[in-house]
């Protein structure tokens, strides 16, 4: 037997209260692994296409830390780069644009550098403009009547003197919808930057008679079961029986409804009348996880048993955007 744990989310800060992206995230997922509903497409609903940008467009940061306008921070809104153009998609028509342009203030921009100009279409047309702007200049305030429209484009140019130092903050960003809704645009996903879409395939490995599990679980039998265990907690279960030995792989698995988080443990059993063949190289979780380039893989995980002091030693992981790196189990 062997468990495991995993909370799908990238920047979620200890005690903040998990986005409406990252439960949707979470729910996906669990659907296709626990229920066997595979995703046709990887994003749906609200988002955001970045169709030009000096590298990447960070959700309610920049570089992992607060944007900052002159000396205020925030912790919400999109950190762009000269020349950007961002496209807003909606689900439901908007009522409201709400923000704070101004040029970023780091150690990159300080003195005054940068100059940007900030604007906001829909349909062909203008709907808001900024003055030129440039580091340490106070944030402009934004608020905008969207009317009913479902999509817009947030633009930043170059003010006309080249890219250096453009740093731009859509600082506290949000927008509200005709029904009263509020969005925040740091919490949409990136269409551009879309994975692949979640498959119903194993999440976990083991290798049986020296054959790796990828090669025949295929063909076994697999019962699915689901039951609420409470308002907040689904318990799934999936049985693998081999036809011909009827080992067992059964895994349980409990996901959460609250909280973008599903933890499982995996059982095997021998309901057959002799000894099955060798199990070896039992993976709690063999997967692949895929993000936006603008956002770090965060792993929470424990040491496992050394049979020393700092056995089960919690420890955590930042994975840098382009970083590779296998997640063994650790027993």
């Amino acid at each position: 037997m062997t468990g495991m744990m995993i909370a799908l989310l990238a920047h979620l800060a200890c005690g903040a209260a998990p986005t409406e992206a990252e439960l949707a995230e979470a729910q996906n997922w669990v659907a296709a692994k626990f229920g066997g509903i595979a995703e046709t497409t990887a994003v749906k609903g609200n988002s955001l296409e970045v169709v030009a940008n000096n590298d990447a467009v960070q959700p309610n940061a920049r570089g992992g830390k607060p944007m900052k306008i002159a000396d205020r921070q925030y912790t919400r809104g999109l950190y762009c780069h000269a020349v950007s153009k961002v496209i807003v998609r909606l689900l439901k028509p908007a009522r409201q644009l709400e923000a704070v342009a101004g040029v970023d203030s780091n150690d990159q921009t300080g003195g005054g550098r940068g100059s940007v100009v900030f604007s906001v279409n829909a349909g062909g047309k203008t709907l808001w403009q900024s003055e030129l702007l440039h580091e340490g200049m106070p944030g402009v305030p934004v608020a905008l009547a969207l009317g009913g429209t479902s999509e817009f484009v947030l633009e930043v140019s170059d003010g006309g003197d080249g890219i250096g130092c453009d740093q731009a903050d859509w600082a506290d960003a949000r927008v509200t919808l005709e029904d009263g809704s509020v969005l925040w645009l740091g919490d949409l996903p990136q269409v551009n930057h879309q994975r692949a879409p979640y498959a119903s395939a194993p999440f976990f490995a083991f290798t049986y008679d020296g054959k790796p599990s990828s090669e025949f679980l295929g063909a076994w039998p697999l019962e699915r079961t689901s039951a609420k265990l409470d308002g907040h907690r689904t318990q799934h279960t999936l049985t693998y029986t081999d036809p011909k030995t009827g080992l067992e792989a059964r895994i349980v698995g409990v996901a959460y409804d609250d909280f973008p988080t599903a933890e499982w443990t995996i059982h095997f059993k021998n309901t057959g009348t002799k000894d099955t063949p060798i199990l070896s190289d039992i993976l709690a979780i063999d997967t692949a996880f895929e993000k936006s380039a603008a956002q770090d893989f965060v792993l929470n995980r424990h040491k496992g048993d050394n049979c020393t002091a700092d056995s089960y030693e919690p420890l955590t992981e930042t994975l840098a955007p382009g970083s590779d790196k296998r997640i063994a189990n650790t027993g």
